[in-house]
């Protein structure tokens, strides 16, 4: 990179627990937990004769796999990737059954093995399982850590399905040898954006810095008054740029150091609102596995082309958000595309509709547009959705005064369909209530509707998040007080008959309790529901077109 802080692309992360849904975490081992002693008791026992400890009883045969790695080459050099299958053998009595491997990555020295599900089969569960006497190979890439080491390795240990380890730590080692490698370069600001470098814009004084893609080594260099570098460092593959220097935006991009690379780094004048975006999906629902169109427009109202634009997509890793990547996106996924001055573009970009999008009821298309990984906040934004219909959640909610139940109190849910009015339900004698097969994809709202002399200590409505094949937990807090009952909205003429109408209590708390489709701890399902994702097929999908708006993943 061009400084000495490297801003990468963000992380996938898995999607946060719904609110209000107690979890709980406790620490994996590799050893089954023992079992604990029966508390004390607190009774004097009577005396009895002694007696002879009972044998132990036989534990069950743990699975015993030797490990054994065969290096492709007697050694590498540092700018290699280090090829090496994997063999393993059940040498016990007893089925080995579902084997994972853990690398273990101690010293600089140990490898980084390549790639998203580098070690096959036994990445993940359910793993591999063995026989006595099987055997399994698989072939596995990697890449030094360490530039300066002479050796590398590779460490793990394997676990089976109980969570038990299934042999001894491992470890083999091979000689690598550094790869001398010379880069040069030059460095220059793209004034008039066409992209290329032209008399006069080479940058003089800019800090150049290479970080090493497989570990932590950084190599630096400054330009001098032709904009010109030169650097003697390990052959390797490194990140350079994503930063922001002396006003120029260095995109962010992987070079690869040979024994005498020639390079070319380019800054751009920062996008100063210039570039606008919108995204649109071609339909208005999908099934997972469909082949989705987004139509991606962009426009410069800037003085100058902007060249080498990319979209940045799904950085919050959410499992329903299409990757932004992959042949259907084109050059927004590649060396990027030019947008002329004045000039507005459009591309149409294809993904596959991701698993993920089922149970969250709809598919998202999130991206920013701007130069590769600099300057990202001032990108410009856009982001469109579209259902992905099928699947059903539950809601289920108490309402209480302090610690005690609250019966009586009308529940409302409300989603942002044409039809809103889902369901209602009152509470229970301990303020219990549920909603069965919700429709997952709509924002939904709960209105409360409390008996006079109580109000809803918080937010009413308040919202409510629903996902397939889950529950939804919310907690409602109410205080003694009167206060005005929320205007609960009214399903249209032409929704379903026999979806429940809305009610709206009276001024001063009153109007909660009295009606219903029953106590919520019976179990009774939303009104409606079914029908109303019938209608919206009926309606050429006005339900859910009805809603279509942008929101943030």
């Amino acid at each position: 990179m061009l400084t000495s802080v490297f801003a990468g692309p963000a992380a996938a992360e898995d999607p946060a627990p719904e609110a209000g849904v107690p979890t709980s975490t406790a620490p994996s081992t590799s050893e089954a937990p023992a079992s604990s002693e029966a508390p004390p008791s607190s009774t004097q026992p009577e005396a009895k004769p002694e007696s002879k400890p009972a044998a132990a009883q036989p534990q069950a045969e743990r699975a015993q796999v030797a490990v054994s790695v065969a290096f492709d080459k007697a050694s590498y050099r540092t700018d290699e990737d280090i090829h090496f299958t994997v063999k393993l053998t059940n040498t016990g009595a007893t089925t080995a059954a579902g084997l994972t491997m853990y690398q273990m990555v101690v010293d600089p020295t140990d490898v980084q093995v390549l790639y998203g599900g580098g070690w096959g089969q036994l990445e993940n569960k359910p793993g591999v399982t063995l026989e006595p006497g099987q055997t399994f190979e698989v072939a596995v890439s990697a890449q030094v850590r360490d530039l300066d080491a002479t050796t590398a390795t590779v460490r793990g240990i394997l676990f089976d399905e109980s969570g038990n380890s299934a042999g001894p730590q491992f470890q083999f080692s091979v000689p690598v040898t550094k790869a001398a490698g010379h880069a040069t370069g030059t460095v220059y600001g793209d004034k008039n954006g066409n992209g290329v470098l032209d008399a006069g814009e080479q940058l003089a004084g800019i800090k150049v810095t290479l970080r090493y893609v497989h570990g932590t080594s950084t190599y630096s260099a400054t330009t001098g008054a032709d904009g010109k570098f030169a650097l003697d460092l390990p052959a390797a593959e490194y990140y350079v740029g994503g930063d922001v220097i002396d006003g120029w935006l260095f995109p962010w991009r992987t070079v690869r150091i040979g024994a005498d690379t020639d390079l070319l780094f380019r800054g751009t004048p920062p996008l100063n609102g210039a570039l606008k975006a919108t995204m649109a999906f071609t339909q208005d629902s999908y099934q997972v596995g469909d082949l989705a169109h987004v139509t991606v427009t962009l426009a410069n109202s800037g003085p100058i082309p902007l060249t080498g634009i990319v979209a940045e997509c799904n950085r919050a890793g959410s499992g329903y958000v299409l990757s932004g990547r992959g042949p259907g996106w084109g050059d927004l996924a590649g060396d990027g595309v030019r947008i002329e001055p004045g000039q507005t573009r459009t591309f149409d970009v294809s993904e596959t509709v991701p698993k993920a999008a089922f149970n969250r009821g709809y598919v998202v298309a999130a991206c920013d547009f701007g130069y590769p990984e600099v300057d990202t906040e001032n990108h410009a934004q856009a982001e469109d959705r579209a259902a992905v219909p099928g699947a059903k959640g539950t809601v289920v909610g108490d309402v209480k005064q302090g610690e005690q139940g609250v019966a009586g109190v009308k529940v409302v849910l409300v989603s942002d369909q044409h039809c809103p009015v889902t369901g209602e339900q009152t509470t229970d004698a301990k303020g219990h209530f549920e909603f069965h097969d919700v429709v997952a994809g709509p924002e939904y709202r709960l209105y409360l509707l409390p008996p006079k002399g109580l109000k809803v200590k918080y937010d009413n409505p308040t919202n409510i998040d629903v996902w397939g094949s889950s529950e939804s937990r919310v907690g409602i807090d109410v205080e003694e007080g009167d206060a005005p009952l929320p205007v609960v909205p009214v399903n249209p003429a032409d929704c379903t008959a026999g979806a429940p109408a809305s009610t709206t209590g009276a001024a001063g708390g009153a109007g909660g309790g009295q009606s219903g489709s029953g106590l919520a701890s019976t179990g009774v399902d939303a009104i409606g529901l079914g029908a109303l994702a019938l209608l919206a097929l009926a309606l050429g999908g006005g339900l859910v077109a009805g809603a279509r708006r942008r929101r943030s993943a």
